[in-house]
């Protein structure tokens, strides 16, 4: 874990410029997409676990619902040291917080939040049973849990096509830009290494989880996951 919190605190520089580049602008939709899936109640407060610079808390603060507050907890400080002039920038500073915090170990009592969101976080937890736990646990009985993950596409010659950039051309370009080649690596191996979709569901269900479904984007690049 020391290990992948110093990656990312080394490419925290370049991160959100390398997020639209790589996805090719394709990552704001697709945070659109999983803050579509919550229901933002006035008054309420949401957390964004492994929030990184905190796009999924700004993505949330930004949709205006009334006094809704968002707790954006990531474990690189740099990270949230950018994270904080991005929402200084916006006025959104009365709405988001940020929280230097492990995934596994959130720093709130039971029940604190509405819901929780977790964008490209999961797969980097040490444990993503306990990190999945943990979001449950501080969320409210009837709250959601809105997971976006990449995927594996399902179409061979997508798959083919996805797989050739994902591996060879994204660390190059990435590693180039960051100054970090192992970090880019570190991406596609971390993705192809994770669960499909039916086994990270199973794993949300063993954390206490209810009324878990699915959908993909992107010809299947990422997968939103409710909970």
């Amino acid at each position: 874990m020391t290990n992948i919190k110093e990656m990312f605190s080394s490419i925290a520089h370049r991160y959100d410029f390398l997020n639209r580049l790589l996805s090719m602008g394709m990552d704001k939709y697709w945070r659109r997409v999983a803050v579509n899936q919550l229901k933002l109640i006035p008054g309420e407060r949401y957390i964004d676990v492994a929030a990184g610079t905190g796009d999924m808390a700004i993505e949330i603060a930004q949709r205006r619902v009334a006094d809704v507050h968002v707790a954006a907890v990531d474990f690189s400080r740099n990270m949230i040291c950018f994270g904080g002039k991005k929402i200084k920038k916006r006025h959104f500073e009365d709405r988001i917080k940020f929280h230097l915090a492990d995934s596994e170990n959130l720093p709130f009592k039971d029940n604190s939040f509405h819901s929780a969101v977790c964008a490209f976080g999961v797969r980097n937890f040490s444990n993503h049973f306990e990190g999945i736990k943990e979001m449950r646990r501080v969320i409210k009985e009837k709250g959601q849990i809105v997971i976006l993950e990449f995927s594996k596409p399902k179409n061979w010659i997508f798959r083919f096509l996805y797989y050739f950039y994902f591996k060879k051309m994204l660390p190059l370009i990435g590693g180039f830009i960051s100054g970090k080649l192992s970090a880019y690596r570190y991406l596609p191996d971390s993705v192809l290494n994770f669960y499909s979709q039916e086994e990270l569901k199973l794993v949300m269900e063993k954390t206490g989880l209810k009324k878990i479904n699915y959908f993909t984007l992107t010809f299947s690049i990422v997968t939103v996951h409710i909970g």
